[in-house]
């Protein structure tokens, strides 16, 4: 073999190995025979590295230098005891374990209320998980505030319905007058009781002709 086709060959090995250390991002393009032995020599070799992830969101970093291809990366062991199937819900499958968890029982509680002029706010009482149910109780007769109601019956019209200061319904006895009219002489009668009840404004009260003629006869 000659010096020149062993140069050859030897070149021909450089440019394979600076073309793998090239890919591999260990190298330059422009590296000779000294920089790729370099670059080898300084591959740390890490065996069968062991690494574990207990964060999904903290990703475990692999070390540079190489790698025999026996090492592993894997949950952590804590986290793994966390992965049962009484944790998980059911139809649900994490990382190969199938869930079981339905859920637990609920504590309801059904409740009546009455309407108010405030407002509420209904709960479950302590005890329960929340409520199943509200009935609300139709508004009650005294709903309205008429505490300060003072009309009694005779003030009202007669047949005539009003609620009174505790709510219950009245009728009225108060009678309807309507227009009451009368007369009256000025002699022997000169004044006139107005009855009680009603009256409609159009009502008059009048002086006949007795006191006239009377006068007239003087």
């Amino acid at each position: 073999m000659s010096i020149q086709s062993e140069i050859t060959r030897i070149q021909g090995l450089r440019n394979a190995l600076r073309a793998k250390l090239v890919a591999l991002g260990l190298a330059q393009s422009s590296a000779d025979l000294e920089d790729c032995v370099t670059a080898v020599e300084g591959v740390e070799n890490r065996g069968g590295v062991t690494g574990s992830i207990a964060d999904k969101s903290t990703p475990y970093s692999v070390p540079a230098g190489y790698h025999n291809g026996s090492g592993t990366v894997s949950i952590a062991p804590a986290e793994q005891q966390k992965l049962l199937p009484g944790n998980i819900k059911q139809g649900v499958t994490i990382l190969g374990v199938a869930g079981s968890y339905s859920g637990e029982g609920v504590n309801l509680q059904t409740k009546t209320v009455t309407p108010t002029k405030s407002q509420q706010n209904i709960t479950a009482d302590e005890g329960y998980d929340a409520l199943s149910q509200v009935t609300v109780e139709p508004i009650p007769d005294n709903y309205g505030d008429v505490s300060g109601v003072t009309a009694g019956e005779g003030d009202v019209l007669a047949n005539k319905i009003f609620v009174d200061a505790s709510g219950a319904e009245k009728a009225g006895t108060m009678p309807n007058n309507g227009a009451v009219s009368a007369t009256i002489d000025g002699l022997t009668t000169s004044t006139y009781t107005v009855p009680a009840g009603y009256h409609s404004g159009t009502g008059t009260v009048s002086l006949n002709g007795d006191i006239e003629a009377a006068l007239a006869a003087i």
